[in-house]
């Protein structure tokens, strides 16, 4: 237990009354100044060889006696100390109560508490195939707004420093998506938890990240030609040799139209539902709901041929047991680049083709792509981007935009691919457009070629004027 000793009341604290006084050999001793202003001072330790001493003021809050810390001598002066008591007092007496809000600035719910709230609430609620990415961005928002940097004290200023700094940084695309998700995590903090009597930022602060402009962003819209597609779909053969479980998903992918973690996670059961379609599950699929697509004729030869290698759940089983595979990648980047070099070839520019075969010729096989550029930057040529810039996702942009092409309505559209909103298919209506505008032409060609510069009406129906 702790020895208390006490000065009169009455004694004024002066620097060597503080100064000289010996600490206890255990517990404490308290010096009084006068109405709740003192003194406190503790046995010696290792880090306070002579006994700290600590400054504080006492004081009633509803009944309880309470006590504020000042701050400890010598780096507090006996003046000073007492000035502040004070101050003080006088906040004590409008109503205030100075240990409480300190215990609660203490406590305050900080930004690394923040994350693992969204991790606990909102994740959850995200498909796993986001939680990674998620939890990415987490990190960068802690790192940006500082882990320790109570909820209550971020404002409209910081978000928008954390915004321009991974803007300017070159990734203005995920600084968008990362306020978002700051977003997200401050409209937590304006809602008491379980069990919480009040939230966790006042409601009159709002969310800090209201307000903050986005970056623009242009939507990627890379569609394949058909000669594209020839040449990818031969690399796609040479790369089976090697790598056929991720060839083959990007056939589905191909094929199919679908979302490339859609292909990566289906299941056998997914196609053994129903006969001729592909059944995804919810959990699957970005809307949320159960999307029955069918499957065209290449696309179950696929699968019938998949079928014969059927060892697991998993239409593509990853490299760990029970697992499906994570990712392709590796193969579409190959795959790319092959058809880049086979784009070249086939050139029609002579300076391009030139490059691919006389490399061809001198190494005795394919040239790479990286030998193809630095071939064309020797001899002044620019090299057609090729592939270079496709990304996967692109195989069900072009799925959808031969299906436009094609005279298909962005309703049947969207439901190949398991659109929820029409304006998501509107993307590819100016495909859908091609058609009308062959029927026009030839429309057109008929009424231009009539009479010779006369002015006769010609029936569409049978070609007769009138």
């Amino acid at each position: 237990m702790s020895a208390t000793l006490t000065n009169k009341p009455s004694t004024k604290l002066t620097h060597d009354i503080v100064k000289n006084a010996r600490a206890p050999a255990t517990g404490s001793i308290t010096l009084w100044d006068g109405k709740g202003f003192g003194v406190r001072i503790f046995a010696a330790t290792a880090r306070h060889p002579d006994g700290a001493k600590s400054f504080f003021i006492n004081y009633r809050k509803d009944g309880r006696e309470r006590r504020f810390k000042i701050g400890l001598f010598p780096d507090w002066s006996v003046s000073a100390a007492r000035d502040e008591a004070k101050e003080l007092r006088k906040r004590i007496d409008l109503g205030e109560d100075p240990a409480a809000d300190k215990t609660e600035a203490r406590e305050a719910p900080t930004v690394e508490k923040l994350v693992q709230r969204y991790i606990e609430e909102h994740l959850p609620n995200l498909a796993a195939r986001e939680h990674t990415n998620q939890r990415r961005m987490l990190a960068l928002i802690t790192d940006h707004l500082g882990k320790h940097r109570p909820v209550a004290d971020v404002h409209y200023g910081d978000i928008k420093a954390m915004h321009r700094r991974i803007s300017d940084s070159g990734r203005p695309v995920r600084a968008n998506r990362i306020l978002a998700v700051c977003s997200k995590a401050f409209s937590l903090a304006l809602r008491p938890r379980e069990k919480e009597d009040k939230p966790w930022r006042n409601a009159v602060d709002g969310n800090p990240c209201k307000g903050v402009a986005r970056n623009q962003e242009e939507a990627k819209e890379r569609f394949l030609s058909a000669a594209e597609l020839a040449a990818l779909v031969d690399a796609l053969l040479e790369a089976d040799a090697v790598h056929p479980n991720p060839a083959n998903c990007v056939r589905l992918i191909m094929l199919t139209g679908c979302r490339p973690h859609e292909a990566m996670n289906a299941r056998w059961q997914d196609f053994d539902a129903e006969a001729g379609f592909w059944v995804k599950p919810s959990a699957h699929t970005k809307q949320r709901k159960v999307h029955k697509a069918p499957l065209s004729a290449a696309a179950l030869q696929l699968i019938d041929d998949l079928r014969a290698t059927r060892k697991a759940e998993w239409v593509f089983p990853g490299a760990v047991p029970g697992e499906p595979i994570k990712q392709t990648w590796a193969v579409w980047y190959a795959c790319r680049d092959s058809a880049s070099v086979k784009l070249w070839a086939t050139a029609k520019d002579d300076s391009v083709a030139s490059i691919v075969t006389e490399l061809q010729a001198a190494f005795g096989r394919a040239p790479t792509v990286a030998e193809c550029q630095a071939e064309a930057k020797r001899r002044g040529v620019v090299l057609p981007t090729a592939l270079l810039d496709a990304r996967l996702y692109d195989l069900r942009h072009t799925f959808a935009s031969i299906g436009a092409g094609g005279g298909l309505s962005l309703a049947i559209i969207g439901r190949l691919l398991g659109h929820t909103q029409q304006r998501t298919t509107q993307r590819y209506s100016h495909f859908s457009d091609d058609p009308l505008r062959q029927a026009a032409n030839k429309i057109g060609a008929v009424i231009a070629g009539v009479g010779q510069g006369s002015a006769k009406v010609v029936s569409i129906k049978d070609g007769r004027g009138s």
